[in-house]
């Protein structure tokens, strides 16, 4: 799993907090917007959250879209939202490269 916190944009409240990643074991890029609890005791409220289903989001382009409004993106966000998910090994892309690899390696011989 990755997770990237990003850090927020001027006109965003103090008490926003944005991550987003890829979650190998659901299979899916996610975006979770949040704002934390005041020094009132206000409760936390939770602005976005998506990729929190297996297989929910599939194109790293959709979570950075969404946080785009509430923090500064990284040139390379995408890059390394798409690597982590080619380096994470989760359960289907996992298994159809250790396949790939076999079967390479195979006709190599």
């Amino acid at each position: 799993m990755s997770l990237y916190t990003l850090r927020r944009r001027d006109h965003v409240p103090p008490n926003t907090r944005v991550i987003v990643g890829w979650d190998a074991q659901l299979a899916t890029f996610y975006t979770q917007i949040w704002q934390v609890p005041r020094r009132d005791g206000a409760l936390i409220r939770n602005l976005v959250a998506a990729g929190i289903h297996p297989y929910e989001i599939d194109d790293p382009a959709t979570v950075v879209d969404l946080a785009r409004p509430y923090v500064h993106i990284p040139e390379d966000l995408h890059e390394r939202l798409t690597a982590d998910r080619l380096t994470e090994d989760d359960p289907t892309e996992g298994r159809l490269r250790d396949a790939l690899v076999k079967r390479r390696a195979a006709a190599v011989r």
